[in-house]
Order: structure tokens, then C-alpha cells, then sequence
């Protein structure tokens, strides 16, 4: 890809993104044990300690910056980096309710991060790097900016199929919406773009980093059928395209997956699957 076309491709994700902002922020708070399981295995892999200096690309709504800034505690700091300043309206004001001092919030790309060489312990991305229009020169911009020796961490969505909550988000869009090919403002097809096993090592191997490993992570959770389990997921991954709809359209949608999921059901509970991939890696010395 050209760099007029890498600069196109990162406006219109910048974009996206802006649009659904909101939607995120609104929406963050309700799907914090959600978010604290995917923090898990990603921090556990980057191997962060106390005392790091860390650079969390994609930080979107927050996490995980915000737990990492409270693992490496007063002498570390967590650096959060996003491409759109609208998703990060959310994560600076829960910060600052949580009283976190060592988080510091800048706007940039990345593929062209602020930062000097050699600057970072860590690196970490959680669900971020599939946007980028060349994961490769990422991973090759983090491995610029770790200390040698330092180890990234990239937390992506595994096969769409393989995760329940978009196999229906996807069917019921199709369904009311027509072929989602056609529809510019959803895309269920970037996300997964390094879901394939494999892809996510060959970026960060492409990106020059040593001693890549990827490695999948499934969780299986049964969750109450009566519960509003899936309407944060809905609003985050639609709201761009809910902006644009009708009400009728919006109600027809939400019925769709609503129905969906009552498929699934098991007595009071619905089963889902979800599948996501991590791939890490060392600068090297």
C-alpha cells in the first residue's frame, strides 16, 4: 500500500471512529467484567510489572490503560495512544475519578508514534492492531520504540465465526439491512482481519521483532437469557450505522439479534463462544 493510500485508509478509520465515540464512552462502564477478562491474558503476556514504562496503543474507552497504570503503580507510567481523541473522552474521566496520576492521554498514529527510540518497556495493543492499514510497519514502529529487550503484546479477534456475539450481530444485519458489503457504515470485516491463526505472528515477525509467539484464548460464558447481555456489544458495534437508521430499522435490528440469541437459548441461559488471538514478541538486543 502506497502512502497516499495508508493516509486515506487511516482518515476513514479515524473517522469511524469519531463516530462512534460516544457510543463506546456511553457504553464502557457496563461491560467492565468483559473488559477485565480480555485484560487478563494480554497483560499476563506483555509481562507487566511494577515500575514499567508502557505504551498502550488503541485505548479507546480505557482499558486496558487504565489497569495497567494501576499495576506498575507510582514509579511506572502507561503512555495511552489513540488515533481519535473522541474515544478517549471516557478513559480521562475515569482516570481521573480512579485518582490514576501516571497515565498520560495523546492523540496519534500508530504507525508514526511521538515517542524516541527506546523509550518503552512495554507495548501493548488490545484489539486495535486489525485497524491498521499495515500491521506489519506497526509492530515495526513499536519494536522502535522499545527499550531493547522489550516485549510488545497484541490482543485481536480470532475467526468472526468463532466468537457467538458477531456470528449474530452479523446474521441479523444481513438480515434486515441486506448484504453488509454494501452498507459503508458497518464493518464486521476489518475487525477480524488477523483472525486467521498465523497472521498475527507474520506481522510482528514482518515488523522484525524475535522470539514472536501467538497463541489462542477461548473463554465460553453462559449467560442469563433475561439479562440485556448483548445491548452494550450492539450499541458499540452498530453505533455508527444506529445514527443513520430509522427507528423502525433500529427496533427491526434489535429484534433481529434479540431473536438470534433466543435461538441459542438453553433453559435460562444463552452459551456463548469467544475467540481471540495473542501474538507477542521482543525487541531485539
Amino acid at each position: 500500500m502506497d502512502e497516499d493510500a495508508i493516509r486515506r485508509e487511516t482518515e476513514r478509520v479515524r473517522a469511524d471512529w469519531a463516530a462512534r465515540g460516544r457510543h463506546w464512552d456511553r457504553r464502557a462502564d457496563e461491560i467492565a467484567e468483559q473488559a477485565a477478562r480480555m485484560n487478563a491474558p494480554l497483560i499476563e503476556a506483555a509481562e507487566i510489572a511494577p515500575g514499567q514504562q508502557v505504551c498502550d496503543i488503541a485505548t479507546g474507552a480505557g482499558e486496558p490503560a487504565l489497569s495497567v497504570a494501576a499495576l506498575v503503580g507510582a514509579e511506572g507510567r502507561v503512555f495511552a495512544t489513540d488515533l481519535c481523541p473522541e474515544m478517549m473522552l471516557g478513559a480521562r474521566r475515569r482516570a481521573a475519578a480512579q485518582g490514576l496520576a501516571n497515565i498520560t492521554f495523546r492523540t496519534a498514529d500508530m504507525l508514526a508514534l511521538p515517542d524516541a527510540d527506546a523509550a518503552f518497556d512495554r507495548v501493548i495493543c488490545r484489539f486495535g492492531l486489525m485497524f491498521c492499514p499495515e500491521p506489519a510497519r506497526a509492530a515495526a514502529e513499536a519494536a522502535r520504540v522499545l527499550r531493547p529487550g522489550g516485549r510488545v503484546a497484541y490482543l485481536v479477534w480470532g475467526p468472526r465465526a468463532e466468537t457467538t456475539m458477531f456470528t449474530v450481530f452479523t446474521a441479523a444485519a444481513e438480515a434486515v439491512l441486506g448484504p453488509l458489503d454494501t452498507l459503508d457504515a458497518i464493518d464486521f470485516e476489518r475487525p477480524f482481519s488477523l483472525g486467521a491463526p498465523g497472521a498475527l505472528a507474520a506481522a510482528l515477525t514482518d515488523g522484525g521483532l524475535v522470539q514472536v509467539e501467538e497463541r489462542e484464548v477461548r473463554f465460553a460464558p453462559r449467560v442469563p437469557a433475561e439479562a440485556p447481555f448483548w445491548q452494550a456489544q450492539f450499541d458499540m458495534a452498530f453505533g455508527r450505522a444506529l445514527d443513520g437508521m430509522t427507528e423502525a430499522e433500529q427496533r427491526a435490528l434489535k429484534e433481529a439479534v434479540q431473536a438470534g440469541f433466543e435461538r441459542l437459548r438453553e433453559g435460562d441461559e444463552v452459551p456463548l463462544a469467544v475467540h481471540v488471538r495473542i501474538g507477542t514478541g521482543v525487541r531485539p538486543q
